[in-house]
């Protein structure tokens, strides 16, 4: 890959259009040559604009979900408008503070919990962690949730998966000496 190109959404875009008329195209910019995936360490110039709608996203949490995210509904794949309660989880989730011990950004509130349905997809967060006691050895383990979701069967439903992996864990807390 070269890092001499400087590619811009206007340079994208045109690849883009040579790609559709099957010109040969400089397609670097593409993970794998494949122009649904973007590559990492392309350098990349946003025009003042994108710079502006950047800021603004990474400043206004209810902003990005409303105009970027996608969800799927009775209608296809688009993006909807938040509830007022929708818009007050993620405010609170997504506050941050400084952190003197990390010296960096972190989440204001570290324990949130939240009384909904299920399958919203609010257990997929990687802050939200199992955290397990074992009284014989005086040690405690957090577990991040995400993990269960990721290395488990996707056939199954999350509590399976949470009680499986709460098997695991117990059995090899039991084994040590």
């Amino acid at each position: 890959m070269s890092y001499s190109t400087i590619w811009t959404t206007e340079s994208v875009n045109k690849t883009l259009e040579q790609l559709r008329y099957g010109a040969d195209a400089n397609l670097d910019c593409f993970h794998q040559r494949d122009p649904e995936l973007k590559a990492n360490n392309v350098l990349f110039q946003l025009s003042e604009e994108e710079e502006a709608e950047f800021i603004r996203c990474s400043q206004d949490i209810d902003y990005f979900v409303e105009k970027y995210c996608q969800f799927l509904t009775d209608y296809g794949r688009k993006t909807v408008d938040l509830r007022d309660f929708q818009k007050d989880i993620l405010n609170t989730i997504g506050e941050e503070v400084w952190i003197e011990d990390i010296e960096d950004f972190g989440p204001k509130v570290r324990n949130y919990i939240l009384m909904a349905s299920r399958q919203t997809g609010k257990c997929l967060s990687p802050n939200v962690k199992i955290r397990l006691k074992n009284t014989k050895h005086s040690e405690i383990i957090e577990i991040p949730i995400y993990l269960i979701y990721n290395r488990l069967s996707r056939k199954k439903s999350i509590l399976s998966r949470i009680k499986f992996l709460l098997y695991k864990i117990n059995s090899k807390l039991s084994e040590k000496p």
